[in-house]
């Protein structure tokens, strides 16, 4: 078979369909916020920042402010346009070390509601976002951005989370199986973690897991960074309180003991596009269809 007849053979030939998203159903959808919409349509849960604890649909439009920043402006939480693309909408949480403690704590958060979204146990779920850094490389405190909460008061450290410390970025996962879980019962697992992140560029976080203490259920975390997958554990995830609602948090968080504040960089922002916590129970989503999800405006 000659050129010609192989050029004409190629161009008769039906195109083979390229690899199509599935899109993500709302009816999977549990928890999720979306800045392209008002601050008065997020029905996620509640806001906890600037000393206040906020319903989602309660928080003025014009955000919640506070005392003039050093970088300009007074804004704690609210919607900004997307530093990348201006004609879109991100949500920015920015804590200073002398804002007013939330909850006992420094932080700018928000949380999906426990009661109608709560982190599902023993059920296959996705937990998705964008996030936005400005450069916290050279600071030695720890802030933490992402969050599944133990969901009590007993001073349990999130399940899973993705925080900033030391300059460098990482996940770290906590379980224990003790009937009775004190901090003393938990194991801690650094997942990943990098000194080479790109700040002030989005980068999105895809995480899929199964949360259960019983080694029966099979549980595990796969998380892909930008589309790679840096976390594959197989193994017990979180605590054994069957009574115990664990829930999702987004934005900055800065526990206080022993955890002195890095004054070289006083002012924390962070930005996020939609966050989603979604539900698969046909097993038909994947990472890249949940990254495309929370990258839509």
């Amino acid at each position: 078979m000659n050129f010609i007849t192989l050029l004409v053979t190629a161009l008769l030939l039906p195109a083979l369909p390229a690899a199509q998203a599935t899109p993500v159903q709302q009816q999977d959808v549990l928890a999720q916020f979306i800045p392209s919409i008002s601050l008065s349509q997020q029905a996620f849960g509640n806001v906890q920042c600037y000393g206040l604890i906020v319903p989602s649909q309660k928080v003025p439009e014009q955000g919640i402010n506070g005392t003039p920043l050093p970088l300009g402006g007074t804004l704690r939480f609210g919607r900004v346009p997307d530093p990348v693309d201006g004609r879109r909408w991100a949500l920015r949480f920015t804590l200073m070390p002398n804002d007013p403690l939330t909850a006992g704590s420094y932080r700018c958060e928000t949380a999906f509601n426990p009661i109608t979204s709560g982190l599902p146990r023993g059920r296959l779920f996705w937990h998705a976002y964008s996030v936005y850094l400005p450069d916290w490389r050279a600071t030695n405190d720890e802030q933490q951005l992402a969050q599944w909460h133990a969901g009590d008061t007993s001073g349990l450290q999130p399940i899973y989370a993705l925080l900033s410390r030391d300059g460098q970025m990482r996940l770290v996962m906590r379980t224990s199986s003790s009937p009775t879980p004190t901090p003393a019962t938990v194991t801690t697992q650094v997942l990943w973690s990098t000194n080479s992140w790109t700040p002030n560029q989005w980068i999105t976080v895809v995480t899929q897991a199964l949360v259960s203490t019983d080694p029966a259920a099979s549980p595990f975390i796969r998380t892909w960074i930008n589309g790679n997958l840096v976390v594959n554990h197989k193994g017990p995830v979180g605590y054994n309180q069957p009574t115990a609602q664990p829930y999702v948090k987004h934005g900055v968080y800065h526990w206080t003991n022993l955890n002195p504040w890095d004054m070289r960089l006083p002012q924390r922002d962070v930005l996020f596009r939609r966050a989603a916590l979604v539900l698969d129970p046909n097993r038909g989503y994947t990472a890249a269809d949940l990254g495309l999800y929370v990258n839509t405006p």
